[in-house]
């Protein structure tokens, strides 16, 4: 286990670094505006600007990769994070802010499109859920350090910009100085959204209330905690604290889900966290360190709404349909983390600071109404797979999931436009879905060249097969509650062409033709 995080150490510190400096710079940036008596709106349009540039951001990022190969991408785009957060500290107006983040975010995810397409690439079959769990392990780590390395420095202190913009220049030397070889360069293809707003409605509905309490709770729980009265050192231990036990408590709560039906476990974590934090609205004084068991509790339960929906849809999708589930939940989840900190800011700006967790009691009780097991006819449920920890960071990129040990890229159909469409059919129909009657894709060449490839030489030290996970879990039915959730598609266009297809979003798939499904 150890030869396998130091055979990966290079890819990790960059990931470590580059999520140090996301966990610093957004919340100092709350702290900062907070305290220079700033609308909450803002506050809220600054950290949706940052994420809704990550969910956009993909697009550009795969064809920069394209152009350019992987490590001239993601050498240009650290050196642009680098100069746009830099930027911030020469003008004061909030427009420009905005402006400024959504670049920051849509860049940024290029960076982490090149590490995962990595892991992803030389990850072995074998190792590929350990090297998903150090890469989930490490950004959760950068962001907790990165949120505590806020006491060192005063909110109203714009050079603290500057140890960002180092941590993000920094990212730059593992990446420079690793010996292992190019990863293959992917290309997007469309998905149908139809498909699976028909076959998961209920957990994209899920990922989306969960989205948007963790956008709301990175990007605004600097402002609540501010306004209680907490000093910065307190604000950094009390979201580091929630971060750090939403992050050991994927093993556990992974736990119980392959022993518990996984729709009452999402019940009854939302019902926990819509009562417990209750106590947190404000109208009663707390002491800190009772304040600190509650929002630890508070973290175990919102960061573990992703990884059991995601299950939960698993549970209820074939495998071969899987690289186009994982992109649809991440686009999904995506979308909730950038609008739940406008629609919270603006209750804060009307209501206060009690706002902030009123909105998460409301939000984890509309889980509670419209999650029902009488939803969930289990008609396309399959063998359920064991449940995978997710980061709790809000995922940046459409290439994480490739790195799910669940999704086996070699027998995926879900970027075959035809095939999808006779899916949609079969769906549409009332049918299950079989391994008899799902359509096979086609063999067409989707390789292209990637310049890194031909760069490579003889520096490269030896480099792992291209791994492919196994099945998973999910959720199925007619649930009314997700249709709708999620916006258009986060992520990048294919080499050869576009041709995306009604309701179609992006997705992930290799450049060597996979093999035919048996």
């Amino acid at each position: 286990m150890i030869s396998l995080f130091l055979s990966f150490f290079s890819l990790y510190l960059a990931t470590l670094l580059m999520s140090l400096g996301t966990g610093l710079y957004n919340t100092f940036i709350a702290l900062h505006l907070t305290d220079e008596g700033v609308s909450q709106v803002w506050i809220g349009l600054l950290i949706a600007a940052f994420y809704t540039g990550q969910v956009l951001g993909a697009r550009f990022g795969h064809k920069l990769v394209q152009r350019v190969g992987h490590i001239r991408a993601y050498a240009i785009s650290a050196a642009m994070v680098t100069v746009l957060v830099l930027a911030q500290t020469i003008t004061p107006l909030l427009p420009v802010w905005v402006f400024l983040r959504f670049l920051t975010g849509a860049t940024m995810v290029t960076q982490y499109m090149v590490l995962e397409s990595w892991l992803n690439d030389q990850a072995d079959q074998k190792q590929r859920g350990s090297v998903f769990a150090f890469y989930m392990v490490m950004s959760g780590l950068g962001l907790v350090f990165g949120q505590m390395t806020v006491s060192f420095f005063s909110p109203e202190d714009l050079t603290t910009l500057n140890v960002v913009a180092m941590s993000m220049a920094l990212c730059l030397i593992p990446v420079a100085i690793t010996r292992r070889s190019h990863p293959a360069l992917q290309v997007h293809a469309p998905i149908k959204l139809k498909v699976f707003i028909r076959l998961v409605p209920m957990s994209m509905f899920v990922l989306f209330v969960a989205g948007s309490i963790t956008g709301s709770f990175y990007g605004l729980g600097p402002v609540y905690a501010s306004k209680e009265g907490m000093d910065t050192d307190q604000v950094a231990v009390f979201l580091s604290v929630s971060v750090m036990a939403g992050l050991l408590s994927q093993w556990p709560m992974g736990w119980l889900s392959d022993r518990i039906y996984r729709l009452n476990m999402i019940r009854v974590n939302a019902l926990l966290l819509g009562l417990l934090t209750i106590p947190l609205y404000g109208y009663w004084h707390l002491p800190y360190p009772l304040m600190l068991v509650m929002v630890a509790i508070f973290g175990v339960l919102q960061f573990t709404i992703y990884p059991l929906a995601t299950a939960f849809a698993n549970e209820h999708v074939d495998p071969s349909l899987r690289v186009g589930l994982s992109g649809v939940l991440l686009m999904t989840y995506g979308v909730g983390a950038s609008l739940g900190p406008l629609l919270v800011g603006k209750l804060m700006d009307i209501g206060g600071a009690p706002m902030f967790y009123i909105y998460t009691s409301l939000a984890a009780f509309s889980l509670v109404i419209f999650v029902r097991k009488e939803k969930v006819k289990g008609t396309y449920k399959v063998d359920p797979e064991p449940f995978v920890p997710m980061s709790v960071n809000v995922p940046a990129s459409p290439v994480a999931t490739a790195l799910d040990p669940r999704v086996d890229e070699s027998i995926d159909i879900s970027s075959d436009e035809q095939a999808m469409e006779k899916v949609l059919d079969i769906i549409q129909a009332g049918d299950p879905i079989t391994e008899l009657n799902l359509p096979q894709r086609a063999d067409t060449d989707h390789s292209v060249a990637d310049e890194d490839l031909a760069m490579a030489g003889e520096d490269m030290a030896e480099d792992g097969s291209e791994g492919d996970g196994a099945a998973g879990e999910g959720s199925a039915g007619e649930g009314s509650a997700g249709e709708g959730a999620a916006g258009e598609g986060a992520a990048g266009e294919g080499a050869a062409g576009e041709g995306s297809g009604d309701d179609a979003a992006d997705t992930v798939r290799p450049t060597a033709p996979p093999a035919k499904k048996p």
